[in-house]
């Protein structure tokens, strides 16, 4: 069942020939079969058919007497097809044009346009306005002290994490921080850099509210002065705090201080990763309690289109 009217026959054989030519299904033969049928049944107009009993008869050879109510089979293979799709949109085939979805509840596939120009849109545009999101923690920059040079080439490397972090939202510039420093918001982290010497830094990122360190026991880098090393360091401190598994978010957790946006990022991130019903169970609540995002027939795994999706309804 198509789900936008300017769908058509040949782009969905062409999704349906990326997923069946992809490395993602080379070695699922039954998956491959079964998602070929239900494509090409729907597209002949016959997905009244689509049930249990037939697809285990004309996919899988049971015989006539197949009891789907008794024999998961079909059950089984249908939710191991959405998780391989999952899986191919999220990778290999990120860049469709069109997706083939399975719903959960069904056998009926649909299909959802995210187009390059769209998926363009999403990476650049809307990454871009993150400061509009709501419910996601923001870090502020303290201002630099005058001759700090490492510091400098530190932050500046982590400024171009701006707009590629989907957990965590870093202010524009210092102006910012002398701005926002005073609102005293449960989600405002600050982290101030400083030299220690010519080629180490001491960082401290702690929460502006309570004051609490965010680092264990705060943290000093040390680095050789080349600039590429020191930009590494800081590639390395925004992977391991600035993204949904980091410490800004163990943080929040741990405080109750996560808001409905967080935890749903949190557990889309964990499907991703993890890939079982209870997974999915978990992420598909909190997408369902997210803005916009309730009505979709099956989960988003990708991060970026689901935050894009979002904030359409800011």
């Amino acid at each position: 069942m198509s789900t936008d009217a300017r769908i058509d026959n040949r782009q969905v054989a062409e999704a349906l020939r990326s997923v069946l030519t992809s490395r993602t299904f080379a070695r699922s033969e039954r998956l491959r079969s079964f998602l070929k049928f239900v494509v090409e049944m729907e597209q002949l107009g016959l997905a009244h058919q689509l049930k249990g009993y037939t697809i285990g008869i004309d996919v899988f050879s049971r015989s006539e007497g197949f009891d789907p109510g008794t024999d998961p089979l079909v059950r089984v293979q249908a939710g191991k097809l959405r998780r391989l799709l999952n899986q191919f949109y999220a990778e290999e085939g990120r860049d469709e044009a069109l997706r083939i979805r399975i719903p959960l509840g069904g056998y009926v596939p649909m299909y959802e346009l995210a187009g390059t120009a769209r998926r363009s849109r999403i990476e650049n545009d809307d990454r871009t306005d993150i400061s509009r999101w709501r419910g996601l923690p923001n870090l502020f920059l303290a201002p630099l002290r005058d001759g700090d040079a490492t510091s400098r080439i530190f932050v500046n490397a982590l400024r171009f994490w701006t707009g590629r972090l989907w957990a965590v939202a870093i202010a524009a510039c210092d102006a910012q921080f002398q701005e926002q420093n005073d609102q005293g918001s449960s989600l405002h982290f600050i982290l101030e850099v400083k030299d220690e010497g010519a080629t180490r830094l001491s960082l401290s990122l702690r929460h502006q509210q309570s004051g609490n360190e965010v680092l264990a026991t705060g943290r000093t880098l040390d680095a050789s002065g080349d600039i590429l090393d020191i930009a590494s360091l800081a590639n390395q401190f925004a992977g391991v705090n600035l993204t949904i598994p980091g410490r800004i978010y163990q943080f929040c957790h741990a405080n109750n201080l996560s808001t409905a946006e967080m935890k749903c990022l949190d557990a889309t991130y964990r499907y991703t990763l993890e890939g079982t019903p209870d997974a999915y169970i978990a992420a598909r609540r909190h997408q369902q309690q997210w803005p916009g995002l309730g009505g979709d027939a099956d989960i988003i795994t990708e991060i970026p289109r689901l935050i894009a999706l979002s904030t359409q309804h800011i």
